[in-house]
């Protein structure tokens, strides 16, 4: 199982309402490599930080979140994240994961696994939950 760190556009998706509404997200499968049973956290562009803890729960699915979406999405195959907690404190600000190795949301241009110590520092505030 790996952990991963992805960006969340608001401009082009309201992955916050239908995390809340569905209890998950699609995700598309370009360039993307999670496994079922990942551990994906996304950083929301919107209110510039971390939110969600979901995981990979299948793949080679539907796109099935098309009603929040703002713009024509990719109709790629997609991976099924479902909800696992939210996180509303604030430890994963943007300024405090720069403390931790954050490089910014251009970094997540596409979702990142090798980042261990922000990776650890985020696993770390989830557990405190």
């Amino acid at each position: 199982m790996a952990t991963w760190l992805a960006f969340a556009q608001r401009k082009h998706c309201h992955h916050r309402e239908a995390l809340l509404n569905l209890g998950y997200i699609n995700w598309t499968m370009y360039r993307t490599n999670f496994k079922v049973g990942d551990i994906v956290y996304l950083f929301m562009s919107d209110e510039r930080r971390l939110c969600f803890m979901t995981k990979v729960v299948a793949k080679d699915c539907d796109r099935t979140d098309i009603s929040y979406w703002q713009i024509q999405p990719n109709m790629h195959f997609m991976y099924k994240l479902d909800l696992v907690k939210e996180y509303n404190g604030d430890k994963l600000t943007e300024e405090e994961l720069t403390k931790h190795g954050f490089k910014g949301g251009k970094s997540l241009q596409h979702p990142i696994k090798n980042n261990e110590e922000l990776l650890k520092y985020i696993d770390e505030v989830f557990d405190e939950e």
